[in-house]
Order: structure tokens, then C-alpha cells, then sequence
């Protein structure tokens, strides 16, 4: 199946734009007081999530040419597969870390539970789409893509709204 394009552009733009907040935000934790741990986190949560959207999103520009579709989604859900899995190592076990560290109030077990579920999603998303076939491959697609940018708005949120004192 032909991939949706003009859904893809449009998930691509939204990314940066929220890669750009990211670089404003990172840009004020190198004041002299800097960002906490916790805020650091979520920042580095935020920009993981939203170059996943982002490059997800030009991922089929660049390999849709030759009409192949098949071994171009193929190649499309491996990429997101991989990248979820990246996250799923490195996220929990952080947010897990800081939970221990006292920072529970920032980190409740039901945004743990949200923010690794969102990450699990995907990657079960993107695996069924590796091993079996299904009709629609553009729109489990766009649904990872979208993913990707909700995680990266809840945590651009939490960031902006729920400052460690």
C-alpha cells in the first residue's frame, strides 16, 4: 500500500516544532542554575520521542522510490522497531532510578506506567507489522508516528508545568 505523505509532512513539521521548544528548554538549563536531574530527564525524554516522529516521518521519503512498498515498510516498522526498543532500555529504567531517588511526586507509577506503555505500544505496533501482514500499513504507521508526538507533548508538559522545587 502506497504511503500517506502528505499525513507524514504534516507529523514531520509538528516534530520539529516541538524539537525546537526542546532546544529552547535545553538552552535555559545551561544557565548557571542549570536543570535538575528529574527536568533533565524529561527533557531528554522529550527530544528522544519527538526525533522519533520526526524521522520517522522522512524515513518513507527516502526509501518509497523504487515502488517496492512491501520491503519499504519492511524497512520503515524495522527502523521503528528498533528506535522504540532504544527507548525501552534507556527510559524506564531512568525514570525508575529517579523514582528511587525521592522524586516520586514528578515521576507517579502511572506516568512510568503511560510513558513505557506508550514506548511498548509502539513496538508491538511496529513488530505485528514486521511479522505478519496487514492491509493497512500506513495507518499503524502514522499511529507510531503519532505516538512518538504525544509521548513528546506529555513530557514537553510535564516539563514546563511540573518543576521540581
Amino acid at each position: 500500500m502506497e504511503p500517506n505523505f502528505d499525513a507524514f509532512q504534516l507529523i514531520g513539521q509538528i516534530a520539529l516544532g516541538i524539537i525546537g521548544f526542546s532546544a529552547i528548554l535545553i538552552g535555559l538549563s545551561r544557565t548557571s542554575e542549570g536543570f535538575s536531574e528529574p527536568d533533565n530527564f524529561r527533557v531528554q525524554l522529550l527530544t528522544y520521542s519527538a526525533f522519533g516522529a520526526m524521522f520517522g516521518s522522512i524515513i518513507p521519503f527516502a526509501i518509497f522510490s523504487d515502488q517496492n512498498f512491501e520491503a519499504a515498510w519492511m524497512i520503515c516498522f524495522w527502523i521503528v522497531s528498533i528506535y522504540s526498543v532504544m527507548g525501552l532500555i534507556v527510559f524506564p529504567r531512568k525514570m525508575l532510578s529517579l523514582r528511587r531517588l525521592g522524586h516520586k511526586d514528578i515521576f507517579p507509577i502511572r506516568l512510568y506506567l503511560f510513558q513505557t506503555g506508550l514506548l511498548s505500544i509502539i513496538f508491538i505496533l511496529s513488530l505485528l507489522m514486521i511479522t505478519t501482514n496487514f492491509s493497512n500499513p500506513s495507518q499503524i504507521y502514522i499511529i507510531c508516528l503519532m505516538l512518538y508526538l504525544f509521548q513528546s507533548s506529555v513530557a514537553f508538559i510535564r516539563t514546563m508545568f511540573f518543576r521540581v522545587n
